[in-house]
């Protein structure tokens, strides 16, 4: 009996040792450094003034940030590969290549995966729209990306785009006491 007690206290102990073993080394590999965060951050920035400046260099900047194989969905557009991808940006130029577009992005959050990280962050554009003078603010929506390192550094391998509509400016309203 005694011996039995020993026997189950000693495979206990080592189911306990190999659990925390795993749940140590599974912890190693889901972790994002602070310069992990950083150049997803930049990443992410570099996406936007590729996307924004694409009629200057065909598209190259932007596609940089994808995998070769990377798929974006954004609404109801699915594309996949580097070249559906570019041609999404270039795209958006090809009828008035003096529109402007520009992106902001805020509230940055990395999420550590087997896979790499998932990005998550919200944005918002304003336009200038052709024949139009000035920026107008508009439309706002969040990210939620699968993010990759790569020997060139994180790139995007699912870039998924929730837009979230047009953002309107109402009138401020200050308590009076």
């Amino acid at each position: 009996m005694i011996r039995l007690r020993i026997l189950a206290a000693a495979g206990l102990a080592s189911a306990v040792v190999a659990g925390g073993w795993s749940y140590a080394t599974q912890m190693q590999v889901l972790r994002v450094s602070a310069q992990d965060f950083t150049e997803i951050q930049d990443l992410l920035w570099t996406n936007h003034t590729g996307y924004d400046f694409a009629q200057r260099d065909n598209g190259d900047m932007w596609a940089s940030t994808f995998l070769p194989d990377a798929v974006l969905d954004n609404g109801s557009t699915h594309l996949e590969g580097e070249n559906a991808i570019r041609r999404y940006a270039t795209d958006y130029y090809k009828a008035d290549p003096k529109r402007i577009m520009r992106h902001w992005t805020s509230t940055f959050h990395v999420t550590p995966n087997a896979a790499g990280a998932t990005l998550s962050a919200f944005y918002f554009t304003m336009t200038q729209e052709q024949g139009k003078p000035g920026l107008n603010i508009g439309v706002a929506g969040r990210y939620e990306s699968l993010v990759v390192k790569t020997g060139a550094g994180w790139r995007l391998k699912h870039h998924v785009v929730y837009g979230e509509g047009p953002v309107s400016l109402a009138p401020l309203r200050i308590a009076m006491r």
